[in-house]
């Protein structure tokens, strides 16, 4: 599969099977996660957390279900199942969004990779909210000190194939 075929045929998956993706398959997320391009080439300032431990997966989800009832005060069901989490953080950045904008990066460069190798995906905000300002849950799932958990996903096998959804973002020009 080519790049843009990647990109067109990515999807946001919200009911994933009961299997664990193969260590070959988190491999390669990985690595692709590690080639995102990092502003000033900062890879220090960024860490990767791969969370497959069940109970810590469900306790964290249900953390963020309360964390987004919370917020908006609408109770909703955000575990969907899926094996595989992964968590980027980042020590504090040089820049005011600059750790967002890094985490962004890195969790693109890991979605499209597992879209390439038939693993489905969903980048997810929601994890983050709820290990936020929980340091024993932070240091649980082996987030190191001084860093923040910026941006998350998920990864497994979609339990139904769906099309991927037209997106269209306001364009102009100067």
């Amino acid at each position: 599969m080519n790049t843009l075929e990647a990109i067109a045929k990515r999807k946001s998956t919200r009911s994933y099977k009961a299997e664990q993706i193969s260590e070959e398959s988190l491999q390669i997320i990985i690595k692709a996660g590690c080639a995102a391009p990092i502003a000033l080439a900062k890879y220090e300032s960024l860490h990767i957390t791969v969370v497959q431990d069940e109970g810590l997966i469900a306790e964290i989800f249900e953390k963020a279900e309360e964390a987004v009832f919370a917020a908006i005060g609408v109770r909703r069901n955000i575990n969907y199942g899926a094996k595989t989490l992964v968590i980027v953080s980042s020590l504090p950045p040089h820049r005011v969004g600059m750790d967002y904008a890094n985490g962004g990066i890195v969790i693109e460069n890991m979605v499209l990779a597992a879209t390439d190798i038939g693993v489905d995906s969903c980048i997810m905000g929601a994890p983050i909210a709820a290990l936020a300002g929980k340091a024993d849950l932070s240091a649980r799932v082996g987030i190191p000190d001084g860093f923040t958990p910026v941006l998350g996903a998920v990864f497994g096998y979609a339990t139904e194939d769906f099309p991927a959804k037209e997106h269209s973002i306001t364009v102009n020009r100067a």
